[in-house]
């Protein structure tokens, strides 16, 4: 009887989703060791990644517990307390790591904490105090601390709740369809209805569109689509990176004009948890070679003060 088979369907349809929120309730997803490995691991290099240092090594993680990492770099960074924070909650979300967890970054000489934090599942309970208050350059250890049990994402009533109601909504029906059989006396008729004539519809003509070119910054031969994250030369496409985006816009706002340093850091690196002292330059050579196409372009570094980005059209 078909009422049988919608009733096994739905018994099983809870039972999956009973288990499945249950194991997500759990601390640590049901991966291996070195998977737990891998990922914590992952969390360091993409603090890296984060400010544009690729070269720089992440040493390997080591396990002081059951659910607890320390993460060690091979080079001296810097920090702020709050982009750091949105760092690490990014990479623990996108390997679903437990809501809930402790951070720690210690310093490598004496061990003191110089920073740390907590993350609860119920964000109202977050404690993460030194809110805007940048650390100095040193070499700093993080330590990533999640606990070993939680309970289960699932109250213990849902399961037999749910199976009580289904059967409850299974039986209604069944009793009020033998009764709808018995009062027609016991015969059923099948009507067959025919098909609604399909309706011709002419959609009317669309509208031709036309293309509107995107905005850009002239510099020199170069259109620079600051929306594309693009640089145009002549028929050439060079696409570019967002930090090298977002640096290029601030020295096409000031062409000529030398950019300070700390402006740029400021500018483009604010919202970094992790600042490395190479990333200025790094990312400026790599727009050099952007722009090597129009000899009328360059950025100069002036010694003490900064970068500017000269552009002469008479060449």
């Amino acid at each position: 009887m078909r009422w049988k088979t919608l009733l096994a369907m739905a018994v099983a349809l809870v039972l999956i989703i009973s288990w499945t929120a249950t194991r997500e309730g759990k601390s640590i997803p049901a991966y291996d060791k070195a998977n737990e490995m891998i990922m914590m691991r992952n969390i360091g290099h993409q603090l890296l990644l984060h400010v544009g240092d690729s070269t720089s090594r992440v040493l390997p993680v080591q396990q002081t517990g059951e659910h607890e990492y320390v993460l060690r770099f091979a080079s001296p960074f810097t920090f702020v307390p709050d982009s750091l924070v949105k760092a690490i909650d990014r990479v623990v979300k996108k390997h679903r790591l437990p809501p809930t967890y402790l951070v720690e970054v210690i310093t490598c000489l004496n061990d003191d904490v110089v920073f740390g934090y907590s993350i609860f599942k119920d964000s109202t309970n977050n404690i993460v105090p030194c809110r805007g208050r940048a650390q100095v350059m040193g070499c700093y250890k993080i330590k990533l601390q999640f606990p070993a049990t939680a309970e289960a994402a699932v109250p213990d009533y849902f399961l037999p709740g749910s199976l009580a109601a289904i059967c409850l909504s299974l039986l209604v029906r069944f009793l009020y369809k033998k009764r709808n059989n018995t009062h027609s006396g016991g015969a059923s008729i099948a009507f067959a209805t025919a098909p609604a004539p399909a309706t011709a519809t002419t959609d009317p003509d669309p509208e031709p569109t036309l293309e509107v070119p995107a905005n850009f910054i002239p510099l020199g031969r170069y259109r620079f689509y600051t929306g594309r994250q693009q640089l145009q030369f002549d028929q050439e496409t060079i696409p570019l990176t967002a930090k090298e985006s977002k640096l290029l816009q601030v020295f096409a706002a000031s062409p000529n004009v030398v950019i300070d340093r700390d402006r740029l850091l400021k500018e483009v690196w604010e919202d970094e948890g992790v600042i490395t002292g190479r990333s200025l330059d790094m990312f400026v050579s790599k727009l050099r070679k952007r722009l090597q196409l129009d000899a009328g372009i360059s950025i100069i570094n002036v010694h003490g003060k900064g970068y500017k980005l000269a552009i002469d059209d008479s060449k």
